[in-house]
């Protein structure tokens, strides 16, 4: 006789904090993707002027990103935005949505602790975005 494993079937419900944070994680990576392929598709056929020239990059990538800077005239910290509609910045902008991605997600679920007065929760999220948008300001430098 054959020994068979018998199955229980259990209804896990998940948690809507957890199918809204998961929405807005898959839909705007998605969005981002799109737009890196878009912005990359865009800087490589030279539809747009880039700030560095594709034929010059390969040399380039020797250098700091300070000397990058410096020598292109793109300030520092986030003083590329002024040059947001050349086409690599444009692709520098897409990858920059996608470093902020964490932030809409946990920004989409802290109402849901609010609103269920989940304390603990609510400082964990709020830590989180705090030391995230810390560390995107440019406050906080290594040298």
């Amino acid at each position: 006789m054959e020994k068979t494993a018998s199955r229980t079937e259990q209804n896990i419900e998940t948690p809507v904090d957890q199918k809204k944070y998961a929405m807005v994680l898959k839909w705007s990576t998605r969005v981002g993707l799109f737009f890196i392929l878009l912005t990359f598709f865009i800087y490589l056929s030279g539809l747009i002027s880039p700030v560095v020239p594709l034929d010059k990059l390969p040399r380039l990538w020797v250098k700091n990103s300070a000397l990058l800077n410096e020598s292109f005239g793109i300030a520092i910290g986030w003083g590329w935005v002024n040059l947001i509609f050349r086409s690599d910045i444009m692709a520098k902008a897409a990858l920059t949505f996608l470093a902020f991605v964490p932030i809409l997600c946990y920004l989409t679920v802290l109402p849901i602790y609010i609103k269920k007065r989940e304390f603990a929760m609510i400082f964990i999220v709020i830590l989180e975005i705090s030391i995230l948008a810390l560390a995107a300001s440019g406050f906080l430098k290594v040298e």
